[in-house]
């Protein structure tokens, strides 16, 4: 045993040492008061590169080593280089379950793994708390069977590589927003991960807040419409001059300012509450003339070109609200004169797909920063380009135009470069399922 750190110094830098005749030998240093073989082998234990120890074995007498001897005990230093580097290899693993077990039984949020085959292979007790599900050991129950909720098997179910979310509204009031990944390996699907979070009060404060919002809106029109008639009426009340007649003007445009906000708030308000749409059937030509007819004098005035693309596959008619969609094509076409500068061009492109309509608003304008394109449609977002900021809005057409896609069951999205322009898309289904009808 004295040996052995020698020994093992040795062996790493040798792989491997074979010794004959020990006494005869300068590379130990003996200890004439403790005993010593006289002959021994050493081989290192290896696995992958990695440097685990050494197997070697003494003789008391001497004992020359023949080539099988040497054979012997290489395959035996391989067998157990292999049954360390597993041991290892198995406690890392374990302790990694470990710590993923226990990372997943201390949060508070939900989670589910499936197979490929569909099957539940893990739920934490925060899954089993909410869904009352208990998975043992060994156990792999099906989905369906095992999770009541139609969003979240359909979430659990799909064959989609992509990340998906959704909204699930449990029977007991709370709503949670559920994440899905697929998990990947080798280029095939072999699972997929689901996480909860539950945005209940997230949700009753976003309502609170779109209620207060909602009321003040409300609350501001009647004063904002007395401000605008006492302004207008100045002039009756006598003579103005030149500098009154200017405060009176910045006074009738800084109401109709807030009276627009206003508007656009309380039609946000209406259309985020879920009103049932008042579908019908509108010629798509209906549509694109009411816009191009309402902001043509508003191009003019910016000798902006402003036309329409058809394409000959054009349908007729689409389902629709007719006052909403037109509100949304309007405020698209309104953004892209906004942001135009004078003598550009200002394009309404239709293109048709089986089962919608894409109405895409081209424009040769400033264009937008990649930075403000994940918020753009978020409600108050303004561009924090210099030329954007220069121009007068509200921060609310976009989102508008957001939610009335959604409300369709459309969608809404942009492509754009900076200095070289901009286009909107919005897609909107030719026809409207049952669910977004008013109850008669």
């Amino acid at each position: 045993m004295h040996l052995d750190q020698q020994i093992l110094a040795l062996t790493e830098q040798q792989e491997r040492l074979v010794m004959a005749t020990l006494s005869r030998t300068r590379g130990l240093m003996m200890d004439p008061n403790l005993p010593h073989p006289e002959s021994l082998i050493s081989i290192a234990l290896r696995h992958e590169s990695r440097f685990y120890g050494i197997l070697w074995a003494a003789y008391n007498k001497q004992r020359i080593f023949s080539e099988a001897d040497i054979r012997f005990i290489s395959t035996l230093a391989s067998q157990a280089a292999l049954a360390v580097a597993n041991i290892r290899l198995f406690l890392t693993v374990e302790v990694s379950r470990r710590q993923l077990e226990a990372i997943l039984n201390s949060t508070p949020d939900p989670v589910l793994v499936t197979d490929a085959s569909n099957r539940m292979i893990l739920a934490n007790p925060a899954a089993g708390h909410v869904f009352g599900v208990t998975i043992r050991r060994g156990e792999k129950p099906d989905v369906e069977r095992t999770i009541q909720v139609k969003a979240l098997n359909e979430l659990l179910l799909s064959s989609s590589t992509e990340r998906r979310s959704a909204e699930i509204r449990m029977p007991d009031g709370k709503t949670y927003l559920a994440m899905a990944s697929a998990m990947m390996a080798e280029g095939r699907t072999i699972g997929r991960v689901c996480i909860l979070r539950d945005v209940t009060q997230l949700k009753e404060i976003d309502t609170l807040k779109s209620e207060f919002v909602s009321t003040v809106s409300h609350d501001l029109r009647s004063p904002l419409t007395l401000m605008r008639g006492y302004a207008t009426m100045l002039e009756m009340a006598g003579t103005l001059n030149d500098q009154q007649k200017s405060y009176a003007k910045m006074i009738v445009q800084g109401v109709d300012n807030m009276a627009k906000l206003v508007n656009n708030l309380l039609d946000l308000g209406r259309i985020d509450f879920g009103v049932g749409l008042q579908v019908e059937s509108i010629p798509v030509l209906d549509i694109l003339e009411r816009v191009t007819g309402s902001l043509q004098m508003h191009a003019k005035q910016k000798n902006i070109s402003l036309g329409v693309e058809l394409p000959k596959d054009m349908p007729h008619a689409i389902e629709a609200d007719q006052a909403l969609l037109h509100q949304a094509l309007y405020n698209l076409v309104e953004n892209a004169l906004k942001y135009t500068p004078d003598g550009g061009e200002v394009m309404i492109q239709l293109q048709t797909l089986p089962s919608a309509l894409i109405f895409a608003v081209q424009d040769s304008g400033i264009g937008i920063p990649e930075g403000d394109l994940p918020r753009l449609f978020e409600k108050f977002y303004r561009g924090t380009h210099r030329e954007a900021l220069a121009q007068r809005g509200t921060g609310l057409g976009l989102a508008i135009v957001k939610s009335i896609a959604e409300r369709h069951g459309g969608k809404v999205w942009v492509e754009s470069e900076l200095g070289k322009g901009s286009i909107f898309h919005l897609q909107v289904p030719l026809e409207q399922s049952q669910e977004s009808q008013p109850v008669q």
